[in-house]
């Protein structure tokens, strides 16, 4: 039995809290229903909940009973609310809207308090929620400590209600919420800075890697740091000026773009990105490679699978794998 919002609600054997509560039509937000995305967070009241649905969370929400309703099965009664968002986020407004190409959109968030976000690793992900309460998490893209200021790449979805939100409806000056920072896919200056690093991604997959390239180059990494983007067309590349400028003026970062269709011009090739990637891979010394992987959650698990298996230490694999899902607002 699962008692929320002062109702009583059946769980079917094995059944996860989020499912449950979906099921009687309860207004909880979710997002990737995998562990992931954090967006489906309760409280749990007078019971404690188990190590997998609390995995990844700060330490702080860890001991103020939060968990992830989707990683949570219950095999007794227990009893959970919504957490209050205005204790667990940061308030920002829109700074910028940016269309980088015909289906990405540059979204900057400045916080009301330029501390606020001291916490947030370049590459980490934050959870957007906007006034509708249309949630969703999206990877940083620059070093949002530096300002409070947080960017995002943000491709439109079919069925996202936030992209949906945001390409039709959003301005300049919207108020949004902030939750997290989440994910371990960034740059560690306190390891072997003469290791190489390979970043693959695909599509807005490259946002998380431009801020852990910039950020390994501001930190002084010493290794070769390779980066691979890879498209659909050249249509759907974006920052390849930022990115062959960032290489002309570091000896030891190269980009390649790759697309998969259409005619490909002096600034990148046709071709796969997981094939060059594995080619570039070859030529490193393997075990003491780190490599981060962006994209889609195909892609990416594809790719982990491949370069473990040619020797890459699971210790030195950083993966964020995107998950598109319409997503249920509160």
């Amino acid at each position: 039995m699962l008692g929320f919002q002062a109702g009583h609600y059946p769980l079917a054997d094995g059944e996860s809290v989020l499912d449950c509560l979906l099921r009687h039509q309860q207004p909880v937000p979710y997002s990737c229903k995998a562990g992931l995305c954090q967006s489906c967070l309760v409280q749990a009241v007078d019971c404690q909940p188990p190590a997998l649905a609390t995995r990844g969370l700060k330490a702080t929400l860890q001991s103020s009973g939060h968990a992830m309703a989707c990683q949570w099965h219950p095999d007794s009664d227990v009893c959970v609310r919504l957490p209050d968002n205005q204790a667990l986020s940061v308030q920002g407004h829109i700074v910028g809207l940016q269309q980088l190409n015909a289906v990405v959109m540059k979204l900057v968030v400045q916080a009301d308090d330029p501390t606020a976000l001291a916490e947030c690793h370049p590459g980490q992900y934050l959870n957007l929620v906007n006034s509708a309460g249309t949630i969703r998490s999206y990877s940083v893209a620059n070093d949002c400590r530096q300002h409070g200021r947080a960017e995002f790449h943000i491709a439109a979805t079919a069925q996202g209600l936030f992209s949906h939100w945001l390409f039709n409806a959003a301005s300049l000056g919207d108020v949004l919420q902030m939750r997290g920072p989440a994910g371990s896919c960034f740059y560690v200056a306190d390891a072997d800075q003469q290791q190489p690093l390979l970043l693959v991604g695909v599509g807005t997959g490259l946002a998380p890697l431009y801020a852990i390239v910039n950020d390994a180059l501001a930190q002084g990494h010493q290794g070769p740091i390779l980066l691979v983007h890879g498209a659909s067309s050249t249509a759907s590349l974006y920052y390849r000026a930022e990115l062959r400028a960032l290489a002309a003026s570091h000896s030891k970062f190269s980009y390649s773009a790759l697309v998969r269709a259409g005619a490909a011009d002096a600034d990148c090739q046709q071709g796969d990105a997981a094939e060059s990637a594995l080619a570039l891979l070859a030529a490193l010394p393997v075990a003491q490679t780190r490599v981060y992987l962006c994209g889609n959650a195909a892609f990416v698990h594809n790719l982990r699978k491949l370069v473990f298996m040619r020797g890459v230490r699971s210790a030195n694999i950083f993966c964020d794998p995107f998950v598109e899902r319409a997503t249920q607002s509160n």
